[in-house]
């Protein structure tokens, strides 16, 4: 089964988490930790340890981050490297990927796949009013 960890800072997953629930509802594939700015990296890294462990060994898993080259980016990166060809990291989405994912991970769709599509959906939906 696919997994979706939405990682950030501050509030960015639960905000993630809240919109997604107000506007399409949550899938129970979605997941969403915080980094806080009391938290450590270990605090953030036990985390993410915590709730891979409680998913199943055959699970792909696709990290969700706010930033590229932050703290949890670096993390879900690291985790990645334990886990290859299962899991994968991708960076600054917006909330319409986020809604493809929510919507799409019991697809036919690889990892791989859903990682393309967040991306493309990312890039799709951004636009200009007046152009």
């Amino acid at each position: 089964m696919k997994k979706v960890i939405v990682l950030g800072h501050g509030g960015y997953a639960e905000g993630v988490r809240q919109n997604l629930d107000m506007v399409a509802g949550l899938s129970d594939h979605m997941y969403f930790i915080d980094l806080k700015k009391d938290d450590d990296l270990s605090t953030l890294e036990n985390k993410v340890k915590q709730l891979i462990e409680s998913f199943a060994e055959d699970d792909e898993v696709l990290f969700a981050c706010d930033l590229v080259g932050a703290s949890p980016f670096r993390v879900a990166a690291m985790t990645c490297v334990d886990h290859p060809g299962k899991y994968i990291t991708v960076a600054g989405l917006n909330q319409m990927a986020f809604m493809e994912l929510n919507l799409s991970a019991d697809s036919d769709l690889t990892i791989d796949g859903l990682a393309d599509l967040a991306i493309e959906t990312t890039k799709a939906a951004i636009a200009r009013f007046p152009e």
